[in-house]
């Protein structure tokens, strides 16, 4: 991504003209978009129109008001949060091995809020909300062995399966999270979900905004594979707006 995110200014160092030419990026849901230092510097018009592919997910009550609230700490294990405090805001912490006489001086209660969703996005991603089922569905099959095969010696819980044991519990595991999602692992051991299809819109200001237009259901019948809501599509300006009735894909 950063370095798509520099094409279109290479031109400028080069003094090589370049002409835009009519193309629509499609983008895997692997593809990170912010956090990118240089994107408060630069606009944002070259992915105008795009398309991308997004783990399906869905909010997690709290999750937003969680990262607002975020604030670095001193202590070494939130070193992350202080380096990337550091890099949003354009400040430095004290004794960060940074210039300490710097006019803009970190003090920690800087608001989130005021960060651009193309540096911080506050709505959770597919990557974490897979996470999030992750850590739910080793706690769930943790709390079924306790359940069924221990024995407590003291204040001690001692297990009397062996480690190997542990994933077929985890096989097994079958809840609904915080969302009213169900979560489970199929016969092959996956668990079973899909991907948004989103269209990127951007704007003058740096922002950006993600509209979904489909959806991709695998675990559906094949006729449903895939929705596309294609008069919802925002193009790049070089094409024409062309309204269109939604598509199903019959599995082709």
């Amino acid at each position: 991504m950063p370095f798509l995110r520099m094409l279109p200014f290479g031109s400028e160092y080069e003094e090589v003209p370049m002409k835009r030419k009519d193309k629509v990026w499609v983008m895997p849901a692997q593809m990170e978009f912010t956090s990118l230092r240089f994107q408060r510097y630069r606009g944002l018009d070259f992915i105008h129109g795009a398309l991308s592919l997004a783990i399906s997910s869905k909010e997690i009550l709290g999750f937003k008001k969680f990262i607002q609230m975020r604030k670095p700490s001193s202590s070494e294990e939130d070193s992350l949060t202080r380096v990337f405090w550091e890099d949003a805001f354009e400040c430095s912490f004290p004794n960060a091995g940074l210039d300490e006489d710097s006019d803009n001086q970190c003090t920690g209660e800087e608001s989130l809020e005021t960060l651009p969703e193309s540096v911080i996005e506050s709505s959770i991603t597919g990557q974490s909300y897979s996470i999030y089922n992750a850590v739910y569905a080793v706690a769930h099959a943790l709390q079924a062995i306790l359940s069924s095969k221990s024995r407590k010696r003291g204040n001690i819980w001692e297990l009397s399966q062996q480690s190997w044991q542990f994933h077929w519990y985890l096989k097994a595991v079958s809840f609904n999270n915080s969302a009213g999602e169900m979560v489970h692992f199929d016969e092959r051991g996956e668990l079973p979900t899909g991907f948004d299809v989103i269209n990127w819109v951007t704007f003058p200001n740096q922002s950006f905004h993600r509209i979904k237009i489909g959806t991709i259901v695998p675990v559906t019948p094949s006729e449903n594979l895939l929705t596309l809501y294609a008069e919802e599509i925002i193009w790049p300006p070089m094409f024409n707006q062309v309204v269109l009735a939604p598509i199903s894909n019959h599995g082709e």
